[in-house]
């Protein structure tokens, strides 16, 4: 809880504090007058603080304390005369933030003949917000946004995300206002470089944090979390009008094409926007309301894109609405090809997996929000719906070794297996198992939200009331038709035994789930012209409820095949479902409900030793448990059971901070823990087995304790403004007791695999980081960046080939060092950046082999504007691999991408070449350890292209009335 110790000349004086802003620009107005009145008429003497930065609009009053309404008048040449009025109520509340007040210009105010050559500084620090000023970096005609955003001191724009000194930008805005996907994916194609004023980076607060914030004068709340956005300020002369965009775009080989179009009409209240984009080459980006595209998902594989929707932002007053409705259709096709190494006491097991699947997708996406943003209470309410639809087919092989084959490409071991002679081969003699599988079916869900919520605001007393309610139905369906040969047993069958499984499932679930709550903040601020002790104590309590109905059911119909027989397996769409028998002991129906009760308190301190003096120290400590009544009832063959528990979950937190700013640098410190509890399923206490997968079996345990988890953090900051070079460290330990882990128990002869849950202790990691950056040279033309970083992880699991269960432990330590220089000149830039990763792999287990593996990555890259508005960019890069225990991972890859473009029509058309993997050597590989065993993937990526395109560009802004 904050508290005060004041002294009764503290008592007797109260502080008002405030951001003063110009309405449109929102610049800082500087050397305002003000006037400060009570009841409306009774003037009331002030003392003005220098408690901020000049540059930051902030003011503080002081004046004596008598509760009641005041007024306070603002003037400045030039403006129009502003009023605020604020009630003061309470000594407990007599440090008051009345928030941003806006002032408009005089329509009559005419600026005197004069010339004026300005000298623009790329960077500043207001408060806590950097403003870069677009003016001040030089850039090619035609230019766009990303253009302007790769030149900012401090950021990096990498695979369409952006970082500000080490910090990830969550969302790119546009005059304050949120675009289409939240998160800038891609580089900003769209808006015109020429159209922006100045790009501001700060940390967003939330939607209703003008209401929360009163009680700290507009200051960030201790356990607010970190969203660090990017807001482009346009022009003025550009905020109406109409822009827009359509590309085509044709390559080779493979016939690889692209095709967009983008239509955005804005003005200070409506953005509609429409778009539309059709490609293969995985350019899932969709266009907003902003003039962006943006947005996007990683999609493994190769990806057939046909996406379109509409996008609007419409404000009036006090109102905003704004939303979207997407359609994608997604024809993709992904290939895996995996080697790993299962740890077991008899002897390793070496396994190849090829696992192929197409989908065909129909997805739709439509969410919409209201916001009110009244001046005692902030409402929200948003509605969203999510349909899909997914044609699948797949094929799995997968074959285990008793010894690692050596192979001359990657799975050379499979294609010898499935030949018509496989299991004839020299390669039975190591043979263990192996499994084919075709599978074909339709999944698809759908899914409808409502969120509502307000924050209320109690004047005089700056106290809160939170109130939010919200639902989901979802129904979700799965029905594939499977086809399964597996062959086994080759310890005593020379040729093995094999079966041919005909399968079927119907699996449907529906659920829903109903939340609801309130929180009120007690706001403790006393004012004390010395120093301060504030305190904010919030109680909160929520109820929410969920009920899922699943339903299950198997056919199922098995064959014996001959020894050594390679049968050719049945397709799944031949397969006859009314030759099938029902599948009792897998086919389940279920229903249920949990009801969740969940108190809280938190409480947050700040002492801040002098007032006049911007360091802070900040305490949080939350309380919050969760009660809850969980009820199942669960059918299956001959088991009709209902199972009912009450269980409960404590998970404490606590944070130190301490933070010191001046007009030349900030430094911010913290340090937190957190503990939480995980109680086992409820599925757990069943005694089930599950075995329609006849390759895993799964089976439950109802002795299981729940498990424990704890977490330290600390993080360290230090930016210093005139330099515009900054450094941050952060570290952290976690560690779960009694982690529930799938105990696993395979048998070499059948290639069965049992899995069941158990408690296990022993499961830790620790991580440190340090991360710089710094700006160099005349006119900070060269530009520094590093990360320095380690990662430990202790992993413990159960793994046997026996009776016996065994306890295994991998220890990994990962060393890494990125280094990357910059250079800007006029409008050309080249990079120079470089990354090596050690891996150490340990473990007492027998037969573990170690690992010392190094990755090394390193990129040169540039960027020039010729004469004649030509633009030429490459980037070469180099990949290496080495020390890995299966040497096909051991590689070397360079993969070398150019373009060239030239701009037309004064930039509107542009004509541009494009070149992706020259060499043609991407790869696509990913690599894990952990106590059960050791896991390389491989992953096909898209083949190397080059493409031709134009794109045609539009703006157009409406003629000023004379």
């Amino acid at each position: 809880m904050w508290m005060i110790f004041g002294s009764s000349y503290a008592q007797q004086k109260a502080l008002v504090t405030f951001e003063l802003r110009q309405v449109v620009t929102e610049e800082v107005i500087m050397q305002p007058k003000f006037a400060l009145f009570f009841q409306d008429s009774i003037a009331v003497p002030f003392q003005e603080f220098a408690i901020h930065d000049p540059n930051s609009g902030v003011h503080s009053l002081e004046f004596e304390y008598k509760p009641g309404r005041y007024t306070l008048r603002i003037s400045k040449e030039g403006y129009q005369n502003t009023e605020k009025q604020f009630l003061v109520r309470t000594r407990r509340n007599s440090a008051l933030g009345i928030g941003t007040i806006q002032m408009s210009k005089a329509k009559d105010y005419k600026l005197g003949e004069a010339v004026v050559k300005a000298t623009h500084i790329k960077m500043v620090m207001r408060g806590d917000t950097l403003v870069y000023d677009a003016a001040a970096f030089e850039l090619a005609n035609g230019s766009m946004l990303d253009a302007l955003v790769a030149q900012l001191p401090g950021a990096e724009l990498k695979n369409g995300q952006i970082k500000v000194n080490g910090k990830h930008i969550e969302s790119l805005m546009i005059n304050g206002e949120d675009f289409f996907a939240g998160t800038p994916k891609v580089a900003l194609e769209n808006l015109p470089a020429y159209t922006v004023k100045n790009i501001k980076v700060y940390d967003r607060a939330a939607n209703d944090a003008y209401l929360r914030r009163r009680a700290t004068s507009g200051k960030k709340l201790p356990n607010e979390d970190e969203h660090m956005v990017m807001d482009v300020h346009l022009k003025k002369a550009y905020s109406t009008g109409w822009m827009g965009n359509a590309e085509a775009h044709y390559g080779v080989p493979s016939e690889r094409y692209l095709g967009k179009a983008f239509g955005l009409g804005y003005s200070d209240r409506l953005r509609l926007a429409a778009f539309v984009n059709i490609n293969n080459i995985k350019d899932t980006q969709a266009g907003n309301a902003s003039g962006q595209w943006g947005g996007g998902w990683p999609q493994d594989g190769l990806l057939n894109l046909k996406m379109g929707g509409l996008d609007y932002l419409y404000k009036v007053r006090k109102t905003k609405v704004f939303g979207n409705v997407m359609l994608t259709h997604e024809d993709v096709d992904t290939e895996k090809q995996t080697s790993s190494v299962n740890y077991y006491t008899s002897g390793n097991v070496f396994g190849r997996t090829l696992s192929q699947q197409i989908d065909k997708k129909f997805h739709l996406i439509s969410s919409h929000t209201l916001q009110h943003f009244g001046e005692q209470m902030y409402l929200q309410l948003a509605p969203s719906i999510d349909y899909l639809r997914n044609d699948y087919t797949s094929l799995l092989r997968t074959a285990n070794f008793k010894a690692n084959i050596h192979e001359n490409h990657r799975l050379a071991s499979l294609d010898s297996l499935y030949s018509p002679l496989g299991l004839r081969s020299s390669l039975a003699q190591h043979l263990l198992n192996s499994t084919n599988q075709e599978k074909e079916g339709r999944l698809g869900w759908f899914i409808g939200r409502l969120n509502g919520g307000a924050t209320i605001s109690f004047p005089g007393l700056r106290d809160n009331l939170e109130i939010g309610m919200n639902g989901e139905y979802r129904h979700n369906t799965d029905r594939p038709l499977m086809a399964t040969h597996r062959f086994s047993d080759f310890q005593t069958h020379t040729n093995g035994t094999g079966d041919r499984l005909s399968q079927r499932q119907d699996g449907v679930s529906t659920s829903y789930n109903i939340n609801g709550g309130a929180a009120y903040s007690l706001s403790l601020m006393p004012y004390n012209p010395q120093n301060g002790h504030y305190g904010i104590v919030q109680f909160r309590a929520t109820y929410g409820r969920q009920y899922n109905k699943q339903d299950d059911n198997y056919w199922k119909l098995r064959e014996q095949l001959a020894n050594g027989a390679m049968a050719t397996l049945l397709p799944p769409s031949a397969i006859r479902p009314e030759v099938l028998q029902q599948d009792l002991n897998n086919s389940v129906h279920s229903v249920y409900t949990r009801d969740t009760y969940s108190p809280g308190v938190e409480m947050d301190y700040v002492y801040q030793p002098n007032i006049n003096v911007e360091r802070q120290y900040n305490v949080n400590l939350k309380l919050a448990s969760n009660v809850r009544r969980e009820s199942l009832h669960y059918l299956k063959h001959q088991l009709d059971t209902t199972l009912m528990r009450w269980a409960h979950e404590f998970s404490p937190a606590l944070s130190l901070r301490y933070s010191y700013k001046t007009g030349i640098s900030a430094k911010e410190a913290k340090v937190s823990y957190a503990f939480s509890e995980g109680i086992p399923s409820i599925y757990y206490l069943l005694p089930t087995v599950n075995d329609s997968d006849p390759t895993n079996i799964y089976a439950n345990n109802p002795n299981l304790r729940r498990s424990l988890s704890h977490s330290v953090n600390g993080y360290y900051s230090y930016q210093h403004h005139s330099t515009h070079s900054n450094i941050s460290f952060s570290t952290g330990y976690g560690r779960t007791d009694r982690a529930i882990a799938y105990a696993r128990q395979y048998q070499r002869n059948t290639g069965t695999t049992k899995w069941t849950p158990q408690n296990i202790d022993g499961n830790w990691n620790a991580n440190a980081s340090l991360q710089y950056s710094t700006p160099l040279g005349k006119k900070e033309a060269f530009q520094l960046q590093g990360t320095s970083a380690a990662y430990y992880l202790n992993s413990a699991d159960f793994t046997t080939d026996t009776d016996e269960m065994t306890r295994s432990v991998v220890r990994n330590l990962t060393l890494s060092q990125h280094l990357g220089l910059t250079y800007q000149f006029g409008q050309n830039r080249v990079g120079l950046e470089g990354r090596v990763s050690w891996l150490r792999s340990r473990s007492d287990m027998r037969n573990f082999p170690s690992t010392d593996a190094v990755d090394y990555n390193a990129k040169a890259s540039g960027l020039f504007h010729l004469p004649q508005d030509w633009e030429i960019g490459s980037d070469m890069n180099f990949y290496a691999r080495r020390g890995y225990n299966d040497a096909t991972l051991n590689t070397t890859h360079w993969v070398w991408n150019a373009s060239l473009s030239k701009l037309l029509m004064r930039g509107n058309l542009v004509v541009k070449l494009t070149a992706v993997d020259l060499l043609s050597q991407i790869s696509n590989l990913q690599y894990s350890i952990n106590g059960q065993g050791r896991t390389e993937t491989w992953v096909n990526a898209l083949p190397h292209y080059v493409m031709l395109g134009v794109q045609y560009r539009f703006h157009i802004i409406p003629k000023k009335k004379q």
